[in-house]
């Protein structure tokens, strides 16, 4: 399928593709190799299969979540190298020579810390409320 067969098919403005993606975005990320569609020889037009479209979709879900190119291309590379074990960690971690990485590269750690330290501050509530109803308790 072309980039302009998805558009129509998706019922789309000619600008943008299937899950309004832009053809300028699919450029870039092919640019950035977060993708690559396959070419027709004679006339150089990309072609997206059930396989691309599904990355295309993965990748504006990231984009949209706010993680970097860096984050998704370190991940897709883990993935492609066959190691899908631990994704999260692939696009949670920056390597130490990239030089600049979002905030959001780090949300799912950053939401585990959040919610341990949560779950601490209730476990610590809990104890003192109970602290408090026992000393509150008259004894007979």
């Amino acid at each position: 399928m072309r980039t302009s067969d998805v558009a129509k098919a998706a019922g789309c403005h000619p600008n943008t593709v299937l899950l309004g993606v832009s053809v300028d975005m699919l450029r870039n990320w092919e640019r950035n190799n977060l993708l690559d569609a396959p070419r027709d020889p004679d006339n150089g037009y990309r072609y997206y299969g059930a396989e691309e479209i599904s990355r295309l979709r993965v990748i504006r879900m990231l984009i949209r979540a706010g993680y970097s190119v860096m984050a998704i291309l370190r991940m897709l590379r883990q993935l492609d190298g066959g190691a899908a074990d631990d994704l999260r960690q692939a696009i949670d971690t920056p390597a130490p020579d990239e030089d600049v990485y979002s905030a959001a590269d780090r949300w799912l750690s950053a939401l585990a810390e959040q919610e341990q330290r949560a779950m601490d501050i209730i476990g610590h509530l809990e104890m003192m409320i109970d602290k408090q109803g026992a000393q509150a308790t008259p004894r007979s």
